[in-house]
């Protein structure tokens, strides 16, 4: 080997030494692409995630909407209530049960000073501390000034204890207009669109009955967001609002509430009930139930025992016997069962001598008149409400003729009421009789459906749509909410033969110059021709037998604006005890004429 060239071991030490050092390079290289990853890149990420740790996002409720009668009157609103909530993260301590331990007694202290026990329990301090931690706790729900005075002059001995305010519905009118309403109940609010999950839902308020809860999703707010910054072990350090929440909408009834009082006034002290519609347009002016409730009870808690009590009340409070109740119409039917007759072919010219009772075979149904009404026509039939001509018309067109126009009238169908309760009620045919009672039809079914009895049954809401087809002759959807789109539709009777059935219900009211109809009451010193129908329906045997009374009616007679149907149980009849009360709902209406009457009865 020449002196001066390298040797096999110098190039076998270089390219050693090379391959360290491009290894050192790349480590470092490699290490700091992963530091700047983790210092830049990630960074952000990795706040982010641990912000989602330490913060809890709180979707809040929107206040909700008011409820106006038609011309602006207050039905339900929103009240300011002031509750005294405890902050658990001022009670922590080393173990979850100290921290406990620390809210029951100092809520206890609380209570004492304000003579008042908390309205929360130890076991739902327990659930509050293990399931959200980071809100307030509500101590004292709704407390009234005496209370909240001595809080406020004490408040410095209840470190951990605040007065906060929220909203809580309210009727002002109280029991006015209840079964409309309904009432509301506390729940987790629905949550908003967004790209996160929310971790608490502030409970808001939902409806729970009535126009409350058929209407819920449009009076409802929108729901706002609060973030609430926690510790490590989640108690809250501070808290902020990220966006506001909005009330709802208000809702528009059709309801007078005027009307509506002395609507419940007449029906003071009974049970029954009354509705009164706009036959051209379907609007509901009034509509109610008695007995009835006061929907504030419900509210800001349902009290223990106070659904119970209402619901085992045995006059039914809660039961809305305007559009839930199911009643046999008494003659009220008769004007449809005439209808059912005159578009069979039948004159109403042609009379029937009525001596009191109708037999069919061993079946014997009395007139009003003991001693029957002697011949009598369509007009005077209804008039005198003779049940013997309505059976006897009945036999003559059948079963078919008669079912087919209740159900032109909408019987036997809910009516399209905007409201949870709307009773469909039952036109009995021999299908349905066979499936409910496993019998065949018989001619005395039919005999009883002619007068309103039997197995037919009607919600007052139904006879007053009823009474309003015949005044206009077209069929109204009723609505609750001002401003929604009318539905009607013609009932199919041609206008000669609603016009004698037209004037059999005037000579209700009016008579026929010689003598009173069986509703002369309804009409006594209203401003307006009132047309009419009274019905007395008996059920019950023996002991338990009673009359529920009745009223149809609709008016100004030549162009109706106001129908009305009411019925009150165990009277004595439609003329006497029912008729008068429609009369005084109808002066305030149309006002006072100033005309009176003889007495009479009937119906």
């Amino acid at each position: 080997m020449k002196r001066g060239e390298p040797q096999e071991s110098d190039i076998v030490s270089g390219a050693v030494c090379w391959a360290t050092a491009a290894l050192f390079l790349l480590g470092f290289t490699v290490l700091a692409v992963k530091l700047k990853e983790v210092q830049v890149t990630d960074s952000a990420a990795y706040g982010y995630a641990n912000a989602r740790q330490s913060v809890r996002r709180v979707q809040t409720c929107g206040a909700r909407g008011r409820i106006l009668d038609r011309n602006g009157e207050v039905l339900a609103e929103n009240r300011p209530s002031l509750s005294i909530v405890c902050y658990p993260e001022s009670f922590q301590k080393k173990t979850w049960d100290e921290t406990i331990n620390g809210i029951v007694g100092s809520a206890a202290l609380v209570g004492e000073a304000i003579g008042r026990a908390p309205d929360c329990s130890e076991a739902a301090i327990r659930r509050h501390v293990r399931e959200s931690l980071a809100l307030p706790l509500v101590a004292f729900r709704d407390v009234g000034e005496r209370e909240l005075a001595v809080f406020s002059e004490r408040e410095r001995e209840f470190p951990g204890f605040e007065v906060r305010e929220t909203d809580e519905r309210v009727y002002p009118k109280g029991a006015l207009a209840a079964h409309l309403l309904g009432y509301v109940g506390r729940d987790r609010g629905e949550a908003i669109a967004g790209d996160e999950k929310f971790n608490f839902f502030m409970p808001e308020m939902r409806g729970r009955a009535g126009l409350e809860v058929y209407y819920n999703s449009f009076l409802r707010g929108v729901g706002g967001e609060r973030k609430i910054l926690v510790d490590a072990r989640g108690f809250a350090i501070r808290e902020w609002t990220v966006v506001e929440s909005r009330k709802g909408p208000d809702l528009e009834l059709a309801i007078d509430a005027r009307l509506q009082a002395v609507v419940e006034r007449e029906l003071s002290g009974l049970k029954g009930a009354c509705v009164v519609m706009d036959p051209r347009n379907g609007e509901v002016l009034a509509m109610a139930s008695a007995p009835g409730f006061n929907p504030n009870d419900f509210v800001p808690v349902l009290r223990p025992g106070l659904y119970e009590r209402y619901a085992k009340d045995p006059s039914e409070p809660l039961l809305n016997r305007a559009s839930g109740g199911a009643y046999a119409p008494g003659s009220t039917f008769k004007p449809i069962t005439a209808l059912a007759g005159l578009s069979s072919g039948f004159s109403p010219s042609e009379t029937y001598d009525c001596d009191g009772v109708f037999e069919l075979g061993l079946m014997r149904l009395h007139c009003s008149s003991r001693w029957g009404h002697g011949p009598v026509d369509m007009r005077h039939a209804l008039m005198k409400s003779c049940n013997p001509y309505f059976c006897s018309l009945a036999m003559s067109v059948g079963t078919n003729a008669v079912m087919s126009a209740a159900r032109a009238f909408g019987l036997g169908s809910k009516t399209g009421l905007d409201l949870g309760v709307d009773m469909a009620g039952v036109v009995p045919d021999s299908g349905w009789k066979s499936s409910m009672y496993h019998e065949r039809w018989y001619q005395g079914d039919l005999a009883q459906m002619s007068i309103g009895q039997g197995m037919l049954l009607v919600s007052p809401l139904q006879m007053a749509r009823v009474a309003g087809a015949l005044g206009t002759g077209m069929l109204a959807t009723p609505r609750l909410k001002k401003g929604l789109s009318p539905e009607l539709r013609p009932i199919p009777f041609s206008k000669a033969q609603l016009a004698v059935v037209r004037s059999g219900m005037r000579m209700v009211v009016a008579g026929d110059g010689s003598s009173r109809g069986t509703g002369w009451r309804a009409g006594e010193g209203v401003a307006a021709e009132v047309c009419g129908k009274t019905g007395t329906a008996e059920i019950g045997r023996g002991a338990t037998r009673r009359k529920n009374t009745w009223f149809i009616a609709y008016a100004p007679a030549a162009s109706p604006t106001i129908a009305v149907a009411m019925v009150v149980e165990n009277g004595e009849s439609g003329g006497g005890t029912t008729a008068p009360k429609v009369g005084a709902v109808l002066k305030a209406v149309f006002g006072e004429s100033g005309r009176t009457g003889p007495d009479a009865d009937g119906g």
